[in-house]
């Protein structure tokens, strides 16, 4: 019977992991779209993070209450059926006539894409003991790397074949049949009690009661600073094209040069918070990308761009596994899914924000300015870090 859990728990693990993939993958091929997306539509970059703030906001504002779901739902059906609204929605994104038609569907995507970080992630922390917890989160962090490495380079090819539209509904069927595939695998029943109803009224007492705890406290405000350069990877790819003249497929290389970099940076740093501490290896990463992020400007040539975006792409990317390795084991199973339907909507309402705050520097001050105020960003979560005790 045990083995019979294991491979369920096994065969949920390696889903969530796919699943995971493939939702940084939209995320990531976004990106790569919007040079033809603002020459069709005629766009600023401020357009661009409005659309970026619109999946991440409806993605962000709703990962509290698929958390709360995960006591009286199937976690398997709510990734499950995420992954098919998600699918769906980018399909009709390439339906999109205008800006308002498309950023309506890109926000409906973000509904989609809500259950996955905190249902997945308290999959994994029902799943793993405590001193693997930080190798778990960051495999199924290094999956979602493999994901974004991938897609630029692929997407620019199939862009360049069959324009934006075409690539985007090609995308999105990977998608919808993983999601199929969710819905039939074994699970057992959720945390919550058989008296337990889900209401507004029992949402808002276990908030209370999660929010009294210092050190969640102290998680949220650390999830709240790095929320602000969220999306800045984002726009990597159109700094390439507009200030420095590339190609789209000469920015895909450099964007998968970037990514590529931290294909293994989460679970590297998984391994490491799990033996050195999760502080200390968290303020080392957000040091370095501060510094990193200061100098992307300052790189004009080919070969200098490669030097800043190498470790730039292994400083930034994964980090925040460490942070979700800790709220696995400062939480019990009863809270945890709650704890991280809140940890993931601070951090991606906040964060749609800062697609938002970067298109807007860009377009008034230059990207100078704007990879600047990322850098300000993660300095500051040096100091927010200190305190994660």
């Amino acid at each position: 019977m045990a083995d019979g859990k294991d491979k369920s728990a096994n065969s949920g693990f390696i889903l969530v992991v796919i699943s995971h993939a493939l939702n940084h993958t939209y995320d990531t091929l976004l990106p790569i779209l919007y040079p033809a997306i603002i020459s069709e539509f005629n766009l600023s970059y401020g357009s661009v993070g409005m659309l970026a703030m619109g999946y991440r906001l409806f993605s962000g504002v709703l990962q509290i209450i698929m958390g709360f779901l995960g006591r009286f739902v199937k976690k398997k059906i709510l990734l499950g059926f995420g992954m098919i609204w998600q699918s769906i929605a980018n399909a009709f994104t390439t339906l999109s006539p205008g800006f308002g038609s498309m950023f309506i569907a890109r926000s409906l995507a973000g509904v989609g894409a809500s259950p996955q970080h905190p249902t997945g992630a308290a999959y994994i922390a029902e799943t793993f003991p405590k001193n693997r917890l930080g190798r778990a989160m960051g495999l199924n962090l290094t999956a979602a790397q493999a994901g974004r490495f991938i897609t630029p380079f692929i997407g620019s090819l199939v862009l360049m074949s069959v324009g934006w539209r075409a690539t985007l509904l090609a995308f999105s069927i990977p998608g919808l049949v993983v999601g199929i595939i969710f819905l039939f695998v074994a699970e057992s029943k959720p945390s919550g009690t058989p008296t337990s109803q889900f209401t507004p009224a029992v949402l808002v007492n276990g908030m209370r009661e999660v929010l009294r705890n210092r050190t969640v406290l102290m998680i949220m405000v650390v999830e709240m600073t790095m929320a602000f350069r969220m999306g800045a990877s984002d726009f990597i790819p159109s700094y390439l094209v507009r200030a420095l003249s590339m190609t789209p497929a000469e920015a895909g290389v450099m964007f998968t040069i970037f990514l590529g970099s931290g294909l293994f940076a989460p679970y590297l740093w998984g391994v490491m918070s799990d033996r050195f501490g999760r502080r200390s290896v968290l303020m080392l990463a957000m040091s370095a990308a501060a510094v990193l992020w200061f100098l992307i400007p300052y790189g004009r040539s080919n070969y200098q761009l490669v030097l800043i975006l190498i470790p730039l792409g292994f400083v930034c990317q994964g980090v925040g596994g460490i942070i979700q390795a800790f709220v696995g084991e400062v939480t019990t199973k009863e809270n945890r899914d709650l704890v991280y339907g809140i940890y993931f909507t601070l951090a991606y309402s906040v964060g749609s924000l800062s697609s938002v705050i970067l298109g807007y520097l860009a377009d008034s001050f230059g990207f100078q300015i704007g990879f600047s105020y990322v850098a300000l960003v993660s300095f500051s979560g040096i100091i927010a870090a200190y305190f994660l005790k």
